[in-house]
């Protein structure tokens, strides 16, 4: 008899850790936020937990109320895990993005400092505090900050975007012209630098060069309202500006379907919900950073106030240039590559390999190899090939824009349809 309770236990034993085990891989995904929340808070009610779970659970289901907008909620959960785990950096970077959400702005400061020195090589926690600093109109410290991550992550082309900005804040049109340069030639197709560059280039009164940068932002991402403005202060025909209109038109019609309910979608009026905020201002909850990523998980992420609905990636974006046509903040969003089907006929690829080694192999490893190229500023073919979102499109906007360490030669454009098939054909097989 003795021998069946123990073995009843032992059985009961190993039943609960493999619950508890499911638990927490659980909540550890990012890919339901709902079995996240649910799993997590199920750790939490239970006293079957280690501390560092314990810890766990609170800060992961504190990020999750984040995405979520839940930003007092959250605060609650990082305080706790904070207690749980103070030697962990992440538990004060979490509740750092709390409190930004609640405009605490020193706090949130306070708190990624407190992650850096626990985790000083960490680049995200730089440039995090570093837009921090940047919000707070602290130039001085945000460069300090980007500066570093950039020390840290020398190929970091959101670091030397981030860094531009400060200097455009600060009055330094040069040293952004040449932080957003930087980005560039790290990222070909980052549609958010060419975008910003457009903006520093107009500044100087360089009205050609603003062109060319904003229509290649349009082209990248036509969702950058700031881009499609800066082309109408310029006087460029509406032509370029037909497919971004076109998403703002579509942001508006899903907004007023899926939203207007607790919000206030249009350019005046009090929502109907009060904790709903205004669409018109919520730039300002995201300032200088992107909307579309925060839009993503709050839609994603289980909120007690708002109803769940699914949106695709482009209506995501189409919301994103609605709001932003709104708020006038469309330099605050990330790039997103409109790509072009890889199937498409481009060129003759070995005539493209004929032309890069002619033409190329000066300064760029043109072989399918990650081989660093004879001009180390100069990024091998390989690594152009399998940037994410590298396209038709976004070769060609690379390839007419000049860079700091490429000559100037005029290439006809058989051989840009050549060296563009080449390039593709670099790609790794998925």
């Amino acid at each position: 008899m003795r021998a069946r309770i123990v073995l009843a236990s032992l059985c009961l034993g190993i039943t609960a850790h493999t619950v508890l085990a499911d638990s927490l891989a659980d909540c550890s995904q990012t890919r339901n936020a709902d079995l996240r929340l649910r799993a997590c808070s199920e750790i939490i009610a239970s006293t079957a937990g280690t501390p560092e779970n314990m810890a766990l659970a609170y800060r992961n289901r504190g990020s999750t109320r984040v995405d979520a907008g839940a930003n007092e909620q959250a605060m609650a959960d990082f305080d706790q895990a904070i207690a749980l785990h103070p030697a962990d950096s992440a538990n004060f970077a979490g509740r750092a993005r709390a409190k930004l959400g609640l405009r605490d702005l020193l706090g949130a400061s306070a708190d990624y400092s407190e992650a850096i020195r626990l985790a000083p090589g960490n680049v995200s926690l730089y440039l995090s505090r570093g837009h921090v600093r940047f919000v707070q109109g602290d130039h001085v410290g945000a460069i300090a900050d980007f500066t570093e991550a950039i020390r840290l992550k020398p190929d970091s082309a959101s670091a030397y975007n981030r860094r531009g900005l400060a200097h455009r804040r600060a009055g330094e049109l040069a040293q952004a012209i040449e932080d957003y340069t930087a980005a560039i030639v790290i990222n070909p197709i980052y549609a958010l630098a060419y975008n910003n560059r457009g903006y520093a280039y107009e500044a100087q009164g360089r009205k050609e060069d603003a062109i060319a940068d904003f229509q290649s932002a349009l082209l990248l991402d036509p969702s950058l309202v700031g881009a499609r403005d800066g082309l109408v202060r310029l006087g460029i025909p509406s032509s370029w500006l037909a497919q971004t209109e076109a998403r703002v038109k579509e942001g508006k019609a899903l907004v007023q379907l899926n939203c207007k309910g607790c919000h206030a979608v249009g350019s005046e009026g009090a929502s109907p919900n009060k904790k709903a905020p205004e669409f018109r201002t919520l730039h300002e909850r995201h300032p200088s950073i992107a909307l579309r990523e925060p839009l993503s998980r709050g839609i994603a992420a289980p909120h007690d106030e708002m109803p769940k609905f699914a949106l695709s990636g482009p209506q995501i974006e189409a919301i994103v240039a609605y709001i932003n046509s709104l708020s006038g903040a469309a330099a605050a969003m990330t790039p997103k590559v409109v790509p072009i089907a890889d199937g498409q006929d481009v060129g003759d690829a070995r005539k493209g390999l004929a032309y890069a080694q002619r033409a190329c192999a000066g300064c760029h490893n043109v072989v399918r190899s990650m081989v660093a190229s004879p001009n180390r500023q100069a990024p091998p073919f390989k690594q152009i090939a399998d940037t994410p979102g590298m396209s038709v499109t976004a070769l060609t906007v690379w390839s007419r824009t000049s860079h700091p360490t490429m000559p100037n030669f005029v290439i006809e454009p058989a051989d840009m349809d050549d060296l563009i098939a080449y390039i593709l054909s670099l790609r790794a097989k998925k």
